[in-house]
Order: C-alpha cells, then sequence, then structure tokens
C-alpha cells in the first residue's frame, strides 16, 4: 500500500506542478484604459504568484538582491543582459526602500516589517535589525558622514538610528500621509516629501524647521545637490519642481508632463534621471538660462517605479511594475541591457561606489527546487493539509469537510438499501434457478440498471417535482429555505421528504450487478456437496441456503464492500448536480472546470487513499468470512 501510494501522491504532484494551461489567467482580461489595463495585470501577476505558492513552486525571496552592472554580451541574437550575482540579507517581510552608505560599505532595507535591515554589502551579513517605527519603511538616507540612518514611514513618522552602535537618535511626526522620498542635508539636517504633497526639512533633533506645500496629490520624488543648497522634487502632479532649501522657495518648474516616482541626480547636478509612472524613462537637464533638454532613453511595459545612475554618470538604472531592471547608456540615450529573471515590482536601486554592483530590493520570488516541493507536497497530504481553494481562496479542507458529510449520507443509505434488496434478491433468484421469478427479476433488474442516471432523475422531477404532474416531492437540495426556523420533528420531516427522489436515483442501478453477483455466487456454493449434504440430514431450506450455501458464497459480497470506501466518499456528479446537492461529486465537478488544482488532487489523493483502504478491509473480512483464509 505504501508504495502504491507514494506513487499516486507523485502523480498527482507532477500534474499540479507540469499540467499544461494557467487556471487563474483567464480571469483576468485587460480593460480599454491603460491604466485598467496595468491594475488587471498587476492582478494577473499576484493571482498567478499565489498559485505557484500554493503549489509550493515558489517562494518569497526577501532579501537585497545583487547585479552586475556591467551588462553581459549578448549571444546569439539576444540582448545584453543585467546578470543575477547573488543575495544579501534577508527578511521576513517584503523590503521596500533601499539606502548606501556614502563609503558603500552598508545597506540599509527598509521593511513591511516597520523595522530597517542594515546588512554589509561585501559579506551579505546582517550586522543590525533596527526597530522602532511604527509603519512600513518607506524612504532611507544616510547621513552625509553616514553614522546615521535617517527613516521614513507609512504612518508619516521620521526615525534616526546610530549606524554603528543601532541605537535611537530622535523620532518626530511629520504628518499622517505616508512619506515617500527622503535625503540627508549639512549639519546634520533632514530634507523629506510626502504623499500630502509637502516638502519638509528637519534640523539635526528631528524638529520640523520649514515646510511648503510641493506637489498637488503628493510628492513622490526627493533628490538633493552635494551642498545641500538646491532640491529637486517630482510627483503626481506631472512637474519637476527646482527649489532653494535654505528658503523653501520654488525656483522654477523644470518640466511638466510626466507622474514622476523616483528621480536620480547626476554627481554635478546637470541632469537628473525620472521614473514616471507612464512607464518613461527620461533624463530631463537642469541647466538654467535654457529650455531644458528631455529626453526619453526608453520604457518599461509597465510604471517605471525605481531609478539610479553609475558613479560616473555613464549609464542609468531602471526598474519597473514590469519586474524587469533595465540599463541605459546615457552616451547613446538608448537602452543597453535588462535582466531576464523575473524579480518581482522593484521598490528601490542602489550602485556601488565603484559602479560594478547594482543593488535593488524588490517583491522578489525564488524558485522552489522539484525535489523540495515533492517533499513538501509529502509532508503536507500526512498532515491533510492540502492549501487553498484558487476559486476562492477557502482552506481545502474546509470546503472538503462541508461536503463529505452530504455525500456519506446519501451514499450509506442507498448501500444500505441496495444490499439490502439486491442480496436476498441473488439469494432467491438462485434458489429458484429458471423460475419466473428468476427471469423477471432478471428482466427488471436489467432494465432499471440500462436507465441512464441523468434520464431517470430528470424524470423523476418531471413528475413528482412539477406543477404539471405531482409536484409532491422536492428536487432541490436537501432543505427547505427555511429549514433553519423549523422545529426540530417539521425539520425530520423535510430532510427525508428531499432524500426521497436522489436515493431512489442512487438505488436502483445498484440492484442489478449487486443481485448478478449474489445469485452467481450462491449457484457456484448450492452445488457444493456440503450443501447436498445438509439436505440429506433433512435440513430446512431457510438453514441449508442461509447457514450454509450464503456464507461460503459471501466472498464474492466482500470483495465488492472493498470498493464501497472511494464510492462512499466520492459520490455521484450527475445526480448531485441534477438535485443542487452540494456534495463531492459537485464538488470535484465544479473544481475540474474551474481548474482548481489543490481542490481536483486532494479529492484525488483521497479517493485513491480511500481505494487502499478499501482493499485492505476486503483482505481483512475474508479471514471473517471464511476461517480457512488466514493472513500472516
Amino acid at each position: 500500500m505504501i508504495p502504491t501510494l507514494l506513487g499516486i501522491t507523485f502523480v498527482t504532484f507532477m500534474i499540479m506542478n507540469f499540467a499544461p494551461g494557467d487556471p487563474i489567467s483567464t480571469r483576468f482580461k485587460s480593460a480599454g484604459t491603460d491604466a485598467e489595463a496595468a491594475a488587471s495585470r498587476d492582478r494577473l501577476a499576484d493571482a498567478i504568484r499565489a498559485k505557484k505558492k500554493l503549489l509550493g513552486m515558489v517562494r518569497e525571496d526577501r532579501s537585497i538582491l545583487a547585479w552586475d552592472a556591467a551588462p553581459e554580451p549578448s549571444r546569439d541574437g539576444d540582448p545584453p543582459q543585467v546578470a543575477f550575482s547573488g543575495r544579501r540579507g534577508e527578511d521576513d517581510a517584503w523590503l521596500r526602500a533601499l539606502a548606501q552608505s556614502p563609503d558603500g560599505s552598508l545597506l540599509a532595507a527598509g521593511s513591511d516589517a516597520k523595522r530597517v535591515l542594515l546588512v554589509d554589502a561585501s559579506g551579505g551579513r546582517v550586522r543590525a535589525r533596527l526597530e522602532g517605527a511604527s509603519s512600513t519603511i518607506t524612504a532611507l538616507s544616510f547621513s552625509a558622514d553616514g553614522r546615521r540612518i535617517i527613516a521614513g514611514d507609512g504612518a508619516g513618522s521620521v526615525h534616526a538610528w546610530d549606524a554603528a552602535s543601532g541605537a535611537p537618535s530622535w523620532e518626530a511626526q511629520e504628518g499622517e500621509r505616508p512619506i515617500r522620498d527622503l535625503a540627508a542635508l549639512p549639519e546634520d539636517r533632514v530634507a523629506l516629501v510626502s504623499d500630502d504633497g509637502r516638502l519638509c526639512v528637519l534640523d539635526a533633533s528631528g524638529h520640523e524647521s520649514a515646510c511648503h506645500v510641493a506637489h498637488l496629490g503628493g510628492a513622490r520624488a526627493l533628490v538633493v545637490s552635494k551642498d545641500g543648497r538646491r532640491a529637486w522634487t517630482g510627483g503626481v502632479d506631472r512637474r519637476l519642481l527646482e527649489w532653494d532649501v535654505a528658503t523653501l522657495e520654488i525656483l522654477r518648474t523644470i518640466h511638466e508632463g510626466i507622474a514622476i516616482n523616483d528621480l536620480a541626480l547626476s554627481p554635478d547636478a546637470s541632469f537628473v534621471v525620472a521614473a514616471g509612472e507612464d512607464r518613461s524613462v527620461t533624463r530631463i537637464d537642469l541647466r538654467e538660462g535654457a529650455d531644458p533638454v528631455v529626453r526619453e532613453l526608453g520604457a518599461h511595459s509597465q510604471a517605471a517605479t525605481a531609478v539610479a545612475l553609475s558613479p560616473d554618470a555613464s549609464a542609468a538604472f531602471s526598474g519597473g511594475r514590469d519586474e524587469i531592471i533595465r540599463r541605459f547608456d546615457l552616451a547613446g540615450g538608448t537602452p543597453a541591457a535588462q535582466t531576464t529573471l523575473a524579480m518581482g515590482r522593484v521598490h528601490g536601486l542602489a550602485i556601488g561606489n565603484d559602479g560594478a554592483t547594482l543593488w535593488s530590493v524588490s517583491e522578489s520570488w525564488r524558485s522552489v527546487p522539484v525535489p523540495q516541493r515533492y517533499l513538501a507536497w509529502l509532508s503536507r497530504i500526512a498532515r491533510f493539509d492540502f492549501d487553498r481553494s484558487f476559486k476562492d481562496d477557502r482552506p481545502v479542507v474546509e470546503k472538503v469537510g462541508e461536503a463529505l458529510p452530504v455525500t456519506m449520507l446519501l451514499n450509506g443509505i442507498a448501500i444500505l438499501l441496495i444490499y439490502l434488496i439486491a442480496v436476498p434478491l441473488g439469494v432467491l433468484a438462485a434458489a429458484r434457478r429458471g423460475s419466473t421469478f428468476d427471469h423477471a427479476s432478471s428482466v427488471i433488474l436489467f432494465a432499471l440498471y440500462s436507465v441512464p442516471a441523468f434520464w431517470a432523475g430528470t424524470l423523476l422531477i418531471m413528475t413528482f417535482s412539477s406543477e404539471r404532474a405531482w409536484n409532491v416531492l422536492p428536487s432541490n437540495g436537501l432543505h427547505a429555505s427555511d429549514a433553519a426556523d423549523l422545529s426540530y420533528l417539521s425539520w425530520l420531516k423535510d430532510s427525508l421528504v428531499h432524500l426521497v427522489l436522489p436515493i431512489i436515483v442512487f438505488v436502483y442501478a445498484g440492484f442489478a450487478s449487486l443481485s448478478r453477483y449474489a445469485r452467481t455466487s450462491m449457484l457456484e456454493s448450492i452445488g457444493q456437496d456440503y450443501v447436498r449434504t445438509a439436505r440429506a440430514k433433512g435440513l430446512p431450506e431457510n438453514v441449508v441456503l442461509w447457514k450454509h450455501a450464503f456464507r461460503n458464497s459471501l466472498i464474492t459480497i466482500v470483495t465488492l464492500i472493498g470498493n464501497l470506501l472511494p464510492g462512499l466518499i466520492g459520490g455521484s456528479v450527475i445526480i448531485e448536480s441534477i438535485f443542487s446537492i452540494h456534495g463531492m461529486g459537485k464538488l470535484g465537478f465544479d473544481s475540474i472546470l474551474a481548474r482548481d488544482y489543490p481542490v481536483v488532487m486532494a479529492l484525488t489523493t483521497l479517493s485513491a487513499l480511500l481505494t487502499l483502504l478499501g482493499i485492505l478491509l476486503s483482505d481483512v473480512l475474508y479471514s471473517v468470512v471464511d476461517p480457512r483464509i488466514t493472513h500472516a
């Protein structure tokens, strides 16, 4: 049994992991507008990942990802690649923000777990986890001397920690809206922008020194010159603004037309590269006294969310919701390379001081090796954990637990009636072989056996549950709609009345096969010498049939009992569908139509297990009905 069960689990595992088609993607269709289409693609990507996670194919990769900043040469005509080179640190929640220390030795990553992960850039060791934030970390920066880490969170708070010890320095409540970006200023001050559209400057102790409304609808990006005198902000209102940091006055509007998600400033502050909500990655000239030169470097298939510049400003890198990082050659103004590995929606980028390594944080997923998937699948089966349904995200065990009692009730009653009626019919037909009763019972039972269940069910509904005929029996479900308000006796009567038609359809077809098996087995027993001896002793015919012949003919009937367990649990797709009964058969049928793999494979595995248990039960019962059979 154990090798067989392992083989069945392996087959179901292979089907779940390598079956063609996708049960989720057809549920999401692109809408007419770009915004609606992008939202649909996001839902589709999330749904596909949820499916793969349920199947154990992927798991969350909550690390800082490292990439080779120099593109690999193209091969066989493929575009150059930004190659993946490793991981640095790992948290137990998604990382949402990223910053690098001025000397390039440390990386700081903010997570959904309301903490900052401090990681060695070279070895990847997690040096500290800085706690104390009140919400998801949404913005990060190091002070100019690298001694302090400043973070903004989704609740509008600003926090500072000592980079060496990890001890908190100060914190301030700047507002109630998420802080989207921040930058360190000289004299340990901090500039920040938030969803309320303001640009604010905080002093060294975290107190607000000045604020100004920057962008209607929310500010998303901020960069500051090295001397801290000028700042540039971008936001939802599609404007790129230049500020005087000392006075917080708007010096000029440099460009209009791009809803900016992130900005990267060149070392000499001569231009910025903007990541746009409209998918574009754009280089914008900051020179004064002339109209700025605006050049689109390229675009993502979805919104660009993060951007970074190499130290020598020769290349720009961008990441987006399309889960791709792109590299642009600023001299030529063309895309130079991109990642071929989808790493999830990119939230932050940073480049090492040597320009050789690119860092990213994203909603990344890691593929799980097939052997590990199978072992995890076996472990879940051993715990009867079949994950959650693709259709409604409910636990599979919960759905099976609701349908199983219904099917067991119907099949239990049907099997009891079948055995109580069919076995005596088979015995009497064998005892009266060749008689009118034998021939008549054979004709009637085989006629019933040939009637399709769907036809019989429909005919019964049209006859006994239709206003055009005898509307005396219900045919929808197992209870009336107001069953919960009935007294116990009324509820019991209502349940019994609802069971009549389904039970008739369940029972009638089972008479023929079982009665024929019983008849054939009895005929073989009746011809044996011990039966003739019993009759010669003058025993009554009933005693000869039921005590001597019937017991020795039970081997065949016991063999059939072994097939009852899977039938008892599996239910009937046709009958349950016709009578709108929410049992195992209908659950399996609906799950197949919806490609709800976890439910289908749970039912398949459960049926296989019950089949093996039924065979074992038959083997045990052999020794009960015939003492000559023993099991070592």
